[in-house]
């Protein structure tokens, strides 16, 4: 029984992964707006969204100062 639900899942997850993950990310955001309303659910996912991005700025080796002094040129001198 284990093993064919493991073989199941190798194989939904090989050939349907966006699919898959796009259902687990509405089951998570269902539970998340049940548990805890909409708007602390937005708020905690923006902070997520916001923490990717620095995140990604980083790996990509871009300091934060440097990218402040071009959206803000005359505040950080």
């Amino acid at each position: 029984m284990n093993d064919e639900v493991k073989r199941l899942a190798e194989v939904l997850w090989q050939n349907h992964r966006c699919k898959l993950a796009g259902m687990v990310f509405g089951l998570v955001a269902g539970i998340a707006i049940l548990l805890f309303g909409f708007w602390n659910m937005m708020f905690v996912l923006s902070c997520g969204l916001l923490g990717l991005f620095i995140g990604v700025k980083l790996d990509k080796g871009e300091r934060f100062p440097e990218r402040l002094d071009r959206i803000f040129p005359d505040r950080f001198q």
